[in-house]
């Protein structure tokens, strides 16, 4: 058979056994192939080609645990619980802070069978990116492309799309490395992507790094500040139950003291690791209801 006769002929899909033409199919590392209806059960952002057979199944198991925590977990919240920004051309992101996990809305993600969720003890970093303009029109933008980058933690070639469930595996994505969530075109400032950057700053208790963000933290504190101030009022209140149950010598002043003290200590951690372990445990906490875990 002759190079392109091989190249355009039919080959059998590996995973749903049906003949596809070239046109209609990716192969993968091993040599195996995939058609496009079942890439339709992969994520939008996987390259297929990059795996092979066993890993792609995995990969597809994968894809179904996370529909049914998008459903259980993220499309029944209201609302008012998400905030989402969404950008031309059908980017951007939406956060859901009461599970601390955030879905990518992407053109192709609206191609796929399966939803997908990422938790935000995943987020290793983020920052704004730009390309600039290469056209030599008058009236061009000084950016041709302007987003936010979102760097994820990792665990390719981990067995992290096995099914063990340690919850420090969890902090690692078992194919993303990077997002970048387009935010305009052809402009000429960036903008577009204070909402993102501002909603990544609250949940990492960052200092605002927007104009809007800082006018507000001055005015009102940083998440941090307003946090410690919280804790601050907490520990008053703990160190009063404690008194009470000295004088009284009541059991139960006694624990709701322990109760009051244990929570002041939990939200001092947190807000020393910029609210990561609360993240954590939202995260786990909505994946266990999800799955029944």
């Amino acid at each position: 058979m002759g190079f392109f006769s091989k190249l355009f002929s039919k080959q059998t899909c590996s995973f749903c056994d049906n003949q596809v033409g070239a046109l209609s199919r990716k192969k993968l590392k091993d040599g195996n192939y995939i058609c496009k209806e079942c890439e339709k059960n992969c994520s939008a952002f996987i390259d297929p080609c990059m795996f092979d057979i066993e890993y792609m199944k995995q990969h597809m198991e994968y894809m179904k645990k996370q529909d049914v925590l998008y459903k259980k977990e993220f499309e029944v919240l209201d609302k008012k619980q998400k905030d989402r920004i969404v950008h031309e051309g059908y980017h951007g992101i939406v956060f859901a802070d009461d599970i601390a996990m955030f879905e990518v809305v992407h053109p192709k993600a609206s191609k796929k069978n399966y939803k997908e969720l990422f938790r935000y003890d995943q987020i290793v970093d983020y920052d704004i990116y730009t390309v600039n303009s290469t056209s030599t029109e008058e009236d061009a933008k000084k950016y041709a492309e302007v987003g936010v980058t979102i760097d994820i933690r990792c665990a390719i070639g981990d067995e992290a799309l096995g099914e063990k469930d340690v919850d420090n595996k969890r902090m690692f994505h078992p194919y993303v490395k990077e997002f970048k969530i387009l935010c305009a075109r052809n402009d000429d400032y960036t903008f577009s992507t204070n909402l993102i950057i501002s909603h990544l700053d609250k949940i990492f208790c960052k200092k605002s790094s927007t104009v809007a963000g800082s006018i507000k933290e001055s005015m009102f504190g940083t998440t941090k500040e307003r946090q410690s101030i919280k804790m601050a009022a907490d520990a008053v209140k703990g160190l009063g139950s404690l008194a009470k149950a000295g004088i009284t010598g009541s059991e139960e002043d006694r624990e709701n003291a322990k109760v009051a003290m244990q929570t002041v200590a939990e939200d001092g951690l947190n807000l020393a690791f910029n609210n990561m372990g609360k993240y954590q445990e939202l995260a786990n906490q909505a994946e266990q209801r999800a799955w029944a875990e």
